[in-house]
Formats: structure tokens, C-alpha cells, sequence
């Protein structure tokens, strides 16, 4: 039951479980409670006289006990959130992959018959981008790791579009030891081809670059189609995702805020803060 048991030695005797000859006269017994007042555990209170247990004891002892129930709720809270997030990360990968991955083996196979050495490059290509993919149980990286992981995917794209598709990035090397959660560049890079400049005939253009404030950093990736729409559904579920895992990982004033001028451009543009990982000995980037 979810209430205070209280065996005072008279009324209800109290009998100790580990002697017959115990000299503990009452007890007090208080539940931890998680959600839907399930009993969780208890914390037991015992003094050497009957009806000894003051009010103040007995507050005190409810007090603990409410103390300790709402850390094990927020803690099962903690947890919870952090397995949602892992399942949206996970939901992330399963859109990318499989229409992705059906493009690329087109790609390749067209390529391979009058290009066979280029056929191997983006067979090396591909194989980067799933096994970094595999590895995106990582909380965070730095922004050179996932500039590699977004390079392996254009590399496919772009011998896929051929010249229908150009792509610039112009990151300071400054800002490559910066610190954001994985995969989050990809699905904007993917974005900004899939719902962008795949629509256009010719002449699509893919920027990504970043700007510094003496307050935080934007990372910018920006098309020259000009086709989003808030309402899109599988746009909007993977931009929101990226934006709620930048907001729970940094705080509510950053994350990701998309704009677009019809038929010209569409940006979005990643809000972070100065988080540069340290350097080791021998000057290499850690993921601490």
C-alpha cells in the first residue's frame, strides 16, 4: 500500500524480522512512491521505546521520503527523455538510409560502366557515410567530424546530379574543434537536395558556412531553389528533430530557425554556443 505504516509497540506491535529479543520498540515505516503512486521502496524509521515517534520524526521522515520519490521521478524523467531522444536520433538515420541508399547503388551502377575508378571512390564514399552512421551512439561531436560524415554524403550526391549541382563550404578552421550533436548537419544537407535543388533543372547551388559573434555561432546551410514549406511533413519531423535535440542539448535560446525566399533560397541556420573541444598533447581534438 502507498501510506505510512506506523507499528507503535501497542495498538499494532512491532516485531523485529532479524531477532526474537530486538529491543526496538516501534517503528516507522514510509513508502517511496514513483508514478501512479507505485510503491518503489521504503524508508524505515525505528526508535527502542513504544510510542516514541514524535510529529516532528514523523514529518521528518515524510519529508525524506517525498525528497527522495521526486529525485526517482526525476530521474526516471532523465532517462526517459534521453531514450526519446536516442528514438528521434534513430528515426533521423531510418529516413536517410533507405531511399538514400537506393540512390547511391543507381548512381554506382551507372558510373561503373565508363568510370570504374571513379565507381570505387564513391564506393569508399558510401561506406564512410553508413559507418559513421553506425557510430552515432556518440552524444556529440566536433564539427570536423561531422563535416566528414556530410562531404561523404555529398560525394554521392554529387555524382548523382552531376552538373545540376554545386556545392561550396567555407568553414573556419577556427570552428572545427566546435562541439554539436551528431547528425545534425546531414539531414539539413539532405534537406536543402531532396526538397531544394533537385527540383531544379540546372544550376543548383548548396552553400554551408558559419559566422561568429562574441555570443554564440551560426552554422548556415543554404540552397538556391527556395522550395520549403513549414507544412511539409517529412521536411518538418526532420527539422524539428534536429531543432529539439539542439535546444535540449544547449538551451532554449539556441537551436535551429529555418527561413525562405520562394523560388530564391532557403536557409537554415544552426544557433550554438562557444563550445570548442579541448586540445590533447600532441594538438588533436577531443570529444570530451
Amino acid at each position: 500500500r502507498s501510506e505510512l505504516v506506523y507499528a507503535d509497540g501497542y495498538d499494532i506491535p512491532y516485531c523485529c524480522s532479524i531477532h526474537d529479543k530486538c529491543k526496538l520498540g516501534s517503528a516507522l515505516v514510509i513508502p517511496l512512491l514513483g508514478g501512479n503512486n507505485e510503491v518503489l521502496g521504503t524508508i524505515k524509521l525505528y526508535e527502542p521505546k513504544h510510542k516514541l515517534f514524535s510529529t516532528v520524526n514523523v514529518t521528518l521522515g515524510e519529508g525524506i521520503a517525498k525528497l527522495l520519490s521526486n529525485q526517482i521521478l526525476t530521474g526516471r524523467y532523465a532517462q526517459q527523455q534521453a531514450l526519446l531522444l536516442q528514438a528521434e536520433l534513430r528515426l533521423l538515420q531510418a529516413q536517410v538510409n533507405p531511399h538514400f541508399l537506393f540512390n547511391a547503388l543507381n548512381t554506382i551502377s551507372s558510373v561503373i560502366r565508363r568510370d570504374p575508378t571513379r565507381a570505387r571512390q564513391l564506393i569508399l564514399h558510401l561506406s564512410q557515410f553508413f559507418r559513421s552512421n553506425l557510430k552515432q551512439d556518440i552524444e556529440q561531436v566536433t564539427l570536423a567530424e561531422e563535416l566528414n560524415h556530410v562531404k561523404a554524403y555529398l560525394e554521392i550526391e554529387l555524382a548523382r546530379f552531376s552538373d545540376r549541382l554545386n556545392v561550396k563550404i567555407d568553414i573556419p578552421d577556427t570552428l572545427l574543434s566546435l562541439k554539436l550533436p551528431t547528425f545534425t548537419l546531414q539531414p539539413l544537407v539532405e534537406n536543402a537536395i531532396k526538397h531544394g535543388t533537385a527540383h531544379l533543372l540546372e544550376n543548383g547551388k548548396i552553400t554551408i558556412y558559419a559566422t561568429e559573434t562574441q555570443d554564440f555561432i551560426e552554422l548556415v546551410v543554404e540552397d538556391n531553389a527556395g522550395n520549403y514549406q513549414v507544412t511539409h511533413e517529412s521536411t518538418g519531423l526532420g527539422m524539428k528533430i534536429v531543432d529539439k535535440r539542439l535546444r535540449n542539448k544547449f538551451g532554449q535560446e539556441f537551436g535551429l530557425i529555418m527561413q525562405c525566399q520562394p523560388q530564391q533560397w532557403t536557409r537554415a541556420t544552426i544557433h550554438l554556443p562557444h563550445i570548442i573541444a579541448p586540445l590533447t598533447r600532441n594538438g588533436e581534438q577531443t570529444n570530451a
